[in-house]
């Protein structure tokens, strides 16, 4: 399927004195490739937009869309003053099959656009991402289009209407039916989208899809610009974080990692930087005495704040991709080695027994392994298909917690034998997880468990998965 996107208006209430609307930036990023990259996300590669005000300017930024992996054509509407029907109708001789329609002003995620490419059209129907959630910030009340829906079809339309019980997000899939019903629109002196589709509602053609809980907004004027900053960084919280990252870390890593983005901060500089602050704090353990021991530990804390940067920064500038998650990989398991290994050494240096080497072994072991599983586990627990109750996950961030704070109290060797116990304990915990839940699909005969245990243990090891095979830019 082919996107449309409207990027013609002025946005006179954004105002940014050097270019348009839809080249306002955010996180690095202006709000126009903002909605390329989402929807390539979701799957879409075609792209033609509509232009109006300063048009060479949003033609030269974007060009025809090679360096984003996809194809850009463009568009222009003359009458881009008025309103953003207009700029819809334009696109009558570009579409013959169902499209998908985004504004340049909306931000949203993959996931509410995938969820309205599943629509199919029987009857030259049309479909309109509704959300149901009223109640929510994500939106101004008094720009916000409002829709009565029944029975999954929209009855009524608008900005003013008095009685409705969602909220119009910006995103359709539409038939070249919009075309018609535009254009009766436009005939009446109705410029605005609202009335094609209030049009196409009385002809019962356009339905809904339910996206309530989906992220979007729309960055209309300065204060939603604010919002939206704010919303996605939120969003930058992870389901599978342990307890040191949502609580602590985070706090740190997200305000960095904003400011990173802005500047174009690439995620693998980031994986590149926490490595070789940890082999900073590697070598301080290894030489041993109280003040060098004490940076250490501050060095190994800082790390895994700046842990969180890379993985951060590549979900807020799309950056994602094969190479940079298996470098994120292969230098935190370095780095975990590094540290403990520079923790055994200085412990040995002080007069500890040999023996203290095989205790350091153990524990950069079942480091290793405890990542190891921790990747399919977690997929599993993104993937809904392992329910778990929130728990106080053991994880990367706890260990360099335990390792920050046994340096702050000299207690490096009860650190290592506390890793060591809690690490393969954690290993043993979830391989029972992993036996039960393969135990209770072949009871019930759940193929669909079964086939997911396989993928969480295939793309624990190569991260390669459908949402990532086209993100190799990072």
């Amino acid at each position: 399927m082919e996107a449309l996107i409207i990027a013609a208006g002025q946005g006179s209430r954004l105002k940014n004195k050097h270019s348009p609307k839809p080249l306002v930036k955010l996180f690095g990023l202006t709000l126009l490739e903002r909605q390329i990259l989402t929807a390539r996300e979701a799957g879409i590669r075609h792209f033609k937009i509509v232009v109006g005000y300063q048009a060479e300017k949003i033609m030269n930024f974007l060009g025809a869309g090679e360096k984003y992996g996809v194809h850009i054509e463009y568009i222009y509407n003359p009458e881009w003053q008025k309103g953003n029907g207009v700029s819809v109708y334009c696109a009558r001789n570009y579409f013959r099959e169902p499209f998908l329609l985004m504004m340049s002003d909306h931000i949203t995620e993959p996931g509410l656009i995938k969820k309205l490419l599943t629509v199919r059209a029987l009857n030259g129907e049309s479909f309109l991402a509704v959300d149901r959630n009223l109640a929510g910030d994500h939106y101004q009340p008094d720009d916000v289009t409002k829709v009565l829906v029944e029975e999954a079809a929209v009855q009524f339309i608008g900005k003013n209407l008095g009685h409705y019980n969602a909220l119009d997000t910006g995103f359709f899939v539409y038939s070249p039916a919009i075309f018609s019903a535009l254009e009766q629109s436009i005939a009446s002196g109705d410029y605005s989208l609202s009335a094609g589709n209030q049009i196409l509602a009385n002809q019962g053609l356009l339905q809904v899809i339910d996206v309530t809980g989906h992220f979007w907004i729309d960055v209309d004027d300065a204060p939603a610009l604010k919002k939206a900053r704010r919303l996605l960084l939120r969003r930058l919280v992870k389901e599978t974080d342990g307890p040191v990252s949502r609580f602590l870390n985070r706090k740190l890593s997200i305000p960095l990692s904003a400011r990173l983005a802005d500047y174009r901060v690439t995620p693998n500089h980031m994986t590149v930087v926490s490595f070789l602050v940890a082999v900073a704090a590697g070598f301080l353990f290894g030489l041993g005495g109280s003040v060098a021991v004490v940076l250490a530990g501050g060095l190994t804390q800082f790390s895994s704040v700046l842990d969180g940067c890379d993985g951060e920064i590549a979900r807020l500038t799309f950056q994602k991709s094969f190479f940079g998650e298996w470098l994120d990989r292969v230098l935190d398991r370095l780095a975990d080695g590094i540290i403990l290994l520079g923790m055994t050494f200085g412990i040995w240096q002080n007069g500890a027994s040999p023996w203290i080497w095989l205790l350091g072994g153990l524990a950069i072991i079942s480091t290793l392994v405890s990542s190891y599983t921790a990747l399919p586990y977690d997929r599993l627990v993104q993937e809904k298909v392992l329910s778990v109750k929130r728990q106080f996950r053991l994880g990367r961030d706890v260990r360099l917690l335990l390792i920050f704070i046994a340096a702050l109290v000299h207690q490096l060797l009860a650190a290592l034998w506390i890793l060591t116990v809690l690490m393969s304990s954690e290993i043993v915990r979830r391989l029972i997880s992993f036996r039960q839940l393969e135990a209770s699909a072949l009871q019930q005969q759940n193929e669909s468990v079964l086939r997911e245990l396989s993928r969480a243990s295939l793309a624990a090891f190569s991260p390669l998965s459908k949402q990532n095979q086209l993100e190799m830019s990072r």
